[in-house]
């Protein structure tokens, strides 16, 4: 029987789902039920093709010599066999459901493991908690089962066939393709094998076969209902009148209530089921805020008072309902601030350690992302208990989508099908019987674009059944038939407003702000919108993690690899390089900005007159007595004073606090005497910064942790800090020469040449130095990001390469020596600059004022000939200076880089790094690095020689090791090459981010479009 190719053979021999009762959390759970992990060292045979080797494999007079060995869990793509494939929407073979490649690899797995003669009278199950996509198990020679659904647990009775007190020889076949692939098609490396725990347990025959908690409040919260159903079953006897369930919940380890149900005569083999309550006073709420746990514990007596069975399982009062259009965690309206999350290691595939689950979680937590979306199947059993402790809301997504029906024009096909329609169900009620008593699942999910059709109505009517106390998603439904939730994909900002305001249901983005490469942009006007509109209640960032497959090349480095890296066609190249962090778990620029767009805290405003700042607790539930407000003043990189209060605001509310030990009245002074302490000519900005830290250590973060800043510019302001641009000490008259070749200015200690040919400054020497190599140039171009260079919405890398903005070439139409003063000499160099074969031109001129001191201003300006607005990258100067002048000073905004719509994360201070700290490794090379709003900026060698940009405007800057055509050269970030010179970038205007990579298009308020411009900067060599 071809099982692989039946869609309606999807488990043969599989016992029916249940919850769980195998907690990785709990170790006494683990030595009650005998728990046995296979995980480990497995005998392996890879098959290019399932049907080329003996079938009898498993039996256990063969012989395994010629078999290589495998690490289960893994995925065999990674050991060494077959090869990664990624695609997105495609299917990566013909298609005709149900039928797949008749070049089907497969796996074969074996190994021995031995089981003690004391579980003879047990009844011994063994569950693989993934594997991909088809197996068939065998246990001493004898067939067991067979089993589809991927990302979903599989669970086998191998008692009768047990060999106790000796070994035993399991074996599994599984196979790469089947008809079970026409439902996993999402948006990932295509991996195969036993990929997730393997394990061994046991329980009485006389047993709880399932169970199912859920809880409810009434009187307004004061009384907490746990509704607690049983279901029993004998196996092999009738048990007589007599038996008990005994349960008992504890609230940090003392019994805070108890129940007995005292069980009737049971038939063997005859499911019987039992219900009560247990109840207690004022219980402490779940929520992803405050996720309080109680244990409760169950107990199953035989007739005689014997223990029989126990079950520990982590409980809460939580509950969850839509009112009034608006989601609710415990009758209140709940914010979420979510992101999508693939399961993934960059060396291991989906076979995810427990500590890189756990990693995650508290990297969410820290950055104040407070619920995931399982997109899209179920994740390991072990990431819901951590949600569970930690505090994350799921949005649980059952393992269907069928994605590649849609290219071929039949996208609702497999929806609407009969012969698919078990498969459907399947995996729907697997997903909620595993799962259904963790309380952090707020939200059931049907799946990801598979269309839609009966078979998402029946998913719907029995999830509903199994379970009718959580709301339904399902992006597909666009009409709402089913789905309790507005739950569309990468909707604009003004559609996202427009279906709030109908008040219809709640709208909760489950996709948005793609987070491809360089970006997201433009969060904030999302959540200008969530806290807007009541309906209007955030939304799944996608996605988490960069899926970038780690190989080492020939110089030992790490490189990320995505689509096509393997010679897998089709592929979708790196649309899988999309997350807030990168491949080896570091953060990207997008989740800094994210945690502090959508902060649980916001810092709304400062009265300088009282001293008094405001502050929003907009927590759903708690208040803020676990944190506290710190603040300092700063000059100059200086900290002038500081201090740290706690404040008291409900969940909620609003409230206006005393700043503490701040004295405005005197600050003037003692920032100006301070300020004399300040080494380099710094604008003397001043600056009052706040944050909000966790007071104590918590399960997530230690104390310290900071939740949000805010940044409030103090109106003092001290001239003399400044470079003055007109006002020079006197100095040696001024030198000036021409000739035919070149024009040169010298001076005091310096001296500055001019290309006659190509009107450039061609050098700048000060105190025998030389620190321009080349430039300024004007420049217009960046090297593309992912949100640029999409035909998903709007290919912007495409608009400007057709109009020639790549190729802009410069012709010198006359450079002159205008004046020539004692202590100055200005030079104007006037260029036409267009594209080969294109009539797009730009007048534009480069004024060089020449001071006697060194210090050089330039002002550009520049036109568009036909006088129309034109699209932009970025407008800029650019130069390549020595190699040496690593060391990177500026005052500006900082840490991080920062673009115009994605700077809510960065703050004014002067920061000090080398210019290879600059660079932001997206695996995928584009523009990275900026630094906005400067202005101050030095680079220096290791003796302190350098040159210093600076302008009373603010101005951005790139600076790196390499040259924007290395990046647009290279597909890796590990091809990037270190060159002999530091190519900056001084930047008068950069375009926004945004996220049209597969999102809107960009804002127009961040688009750059100009018809004209004009900025200037000055700079300066430095003293030794």
């Amino acid at each position: 029987m071809r099982e692989w190719e039946d869609p309606n053979i999807y488990a043969v021999n599989k016992r029916l789902p249940h919850a769980n009762r195998i907690f990785f959390l709990d170790q006494e759970t683990l030595t009650d039920y005998n728990f046995q992990s296979l995980n480990g060292e497995w005998d392996f045979k890879y098959l290019q093709n399932h049907n080329t080797y003996q079938l009898d494999f498993y039996r256990k007079d063969f012989s395994t010599l010629d078999w290589d060995k495998i690490t289960v869990p893994s995925n065999w793509q990674l050991e060494g066999y077959d090869r990664p494939h990624y695609t997105n929407v495609n299917y990566p073979f013909p298609v005709e459901p149900p039928k797949v490649p008749s070049e089907n690899p497969a796996g074969l797995y074996r190994r021995e493991f031995y089981l003690s003669p004391d579980l003879e009278g047990e009844q011994n199950l063994i569950r693989f908690e993934g594997v991909d996509s088809a197996f068939y198990l065998w246990l001493n020679g004898e067939y067991i089962g067979y089993s589809q659904g991927s990302r979903l647990a599989a669970e086998f009775d191998l008692t009768e066939h047990l060999n106790y007190g000796g070994q035993n020889l399991l074996a599994v076949k599984v196979i790469k393709w089947s008809d079970g692939s026409y439902l996993e098609d999402q948006d990932m490396w295509w991996l195969s094998g036993i990929y997730r725990d393997v394990y061994l347990y046991s329980q009485p025959f006389y047993q709880i076969e399932d169970f199912k908690i859920e809880s409810e409040f009434k009187r307004k919260q004061e009384l907490g209902i746990l509704n607690c159903d049983f279901e029993v079953l004998s196996y092999q006897e009738y048990i007589p009148e007599g038996s008990k369930i005994k349960i008992a919940l504890y609230d940090q380890g003392v019994r805070a209530a108890a129940e007995t149900i005292d069980l009737p005569e049971l038939k063997q083999k005859r499911l019987n089921k039992f219900k009560t309550e247990l109840e207690i006073a004022e219980p402490a709420a779940w929520s992803a805020e405050n996720p309080y746990l109680y244990q409760l514990e169950i107990k199953l007596l035989n007739p005689a008072g014997e223990k029989i069975q126990t079950i520990r399982q982590k409980t809460a009062f939580r509950t969850v309902e839509i009112k009034d259009a608006q989601l609710l965690v415990n009758g209140k309206a709940v914010m979420i601030r979510g992101v999508n999350r693939h399961d993934f290691d960059p060396d291991l595939g989906r076979a995810v350690s427990r500590e890189k689950m756990e990693e995650d979680i508290l990297l969410m937590k820290k950055h104040n992302i407070n619920a995931v979306r399982t997109a899209h199947y179920p994740n390991h059993p072990y990431f819901y208990e951590l949600c569970d402790k930690h505090g994350l809301y799921v949005l649980a997504e059952t393992d269907i989508e069928c994605h590649g029906m849609e290219p071929v024009g039949r996208w609702d096909e497999l929806a609407d099908s009969e012969d698919w329609r078990g498969a459907f169900l399947d995996r729907m009620e697997r997903m909620v019987e595993h799962y259904k008593n963790h309380p952090s699942i707020i939200i059931w999910s049907l799946g990801n674009e598979s269309g839609f059709g009966d078979n998402h109505r029946s998913m719907a009517e029995l999830t509903r059944r199994l379970d009718p106390t959580r709301p339904i998603h399902y992006e597909g439904d666009r009409k709402q038939e089913v789905a309790d939730i507005i739950g569309p994909m990468y909707p604009t900002i003004k559609k996202t407003a427009e279906l709030a305001q109908k008040r219809e249901k709640p709208v909760i983005l489950c996709e948005y702000a793609h987070a491809m490469g360089n970006g997201p942009g433009e969060l904030k006007e999302y959540w200008d919108v969530f806290y807007k509109y009541p309906s209007a209640q955030g939304g799944f960032i996608w996605d988490w993690l960069d899926q970038g497959i780690a190989v080492e090349n020939s110089a030992g480095e790490i490189c990320y690899t995505y689509g096509g890296d393997f010679g897998d066609q089709p592929n979708d190249k790196n649309f899988n390089i999309n997350g807030l962090v990168f491949p080896d778990r570091t953060p990207s620029p997008g989740l800094t900005e994210y945690k502090y767009v959508m902060a649980p805290f916001k810092i709304c405003d400062f009265n300088f007159k009282e001293a008094k700042v405001k502050i929003e607790n907009q927590f759903d539930f708690i208040d803020s007595s676990d944190y506290k407000l710190n603040w300092e003043v700063k000059t100059g990189g200086i900290v002038i004073e500081s201090g740290s209060q706690k404040f008291e605001l409900q969940a909620g509310e609003t409230g206006e606090f005393r700043v503490e030990g701040l004295k405005l009245d005197d600050l003037e002074l003692i920032i100006e005497e301070k300020g004399r302490e300040i080494e380099d000519n710094l604008p003397a900005d001043s600056y009052l910064n706040f944050s909000i830290v966790l007071n104590n250590k918590s399960s997530w973060a230690e104390a310290g942790h900071e939740i949000t800043f805010k940044q409030f510019k103090l109106p003092f302001i001290f001239d003399r800090l400044y470079h003055p641009a007109h006002k020079h000490l006197k100095n040696k008259a001024l030198d000036l020469r021409e000739s035919d070749l070149y024009i040169k200015v010298e001076g005091n200690e310096f001296s500055v040449f001019f290309d006659k040919a190509s009107g450039k400054l061609s050098e700048y020497i000060y105190r025998g130095k030389s620190l321009i190599e080349r430039g300024p140039e004007l420049s217009f171009w960046r090297a593309p990001i992912d949100n640029d260079n999409t035909d998903i919405t709007h290919n912007y890398t495409s608009e400007w390469k057709e109009q020639g903005i790549d190729k802009f070439r410069q012709r010198l139409d006359e450079i002159k020596v205008v004046e020539a003063e004692e202590n100055y000499v200005l030079i104007k160099s006037l260029y036409t600059i267009a594209p080969a074969a294109k009539d797009l031109i730009i007048k534009a001129e480069l004024d060089y004022k020449i001071y006697d001191n060194g210090e050089v201003e330039i002002v550009t300006a520049g036109e568009f000939k036909d006088q129309k607005d034109h699209s932009l990258p970025r407008i800029a100067l650019e130069l390549e200076l020595s190699q040496d002048l690593d060391n990177l000073s500026w005052f500006g905004r900082g840490p991080g880089e920062s673009y115009p719509d994605s700077k809510r994360a960065s703050y004014f201070d002067l920061f000090t790094k080398k210019v290879g700290e600059l660079h932001t490794p997206y695996v995928y090379p584009q523009d990275n690095g900026n630094r906005s709003d400067n202005k101050w900026l030095k680079l220096n060698n290791k003796v302190g020689a350098g040159i210093e940009f600076f302008n009373s405007k603010e101005f951005d800057f790139t600076a790196h090791c390499y040259s924007k055509a290395d990046l647009e050269m290279a597909h890796h970030d590990c091809e990037l090459p270190f060159r002999d010179e530091i190519y900056l970038e001084l930047i008068h205007k950069n375009r926004g981010l945004g996220s049209t990579s597969c999102g809107p298009k960009a804002l127009k308020k961040y688009e750059l479009s100009v018809k004209e411009f004009e900025f200037e900067i000055n700079f300066k060599g430095i003293d030794y």
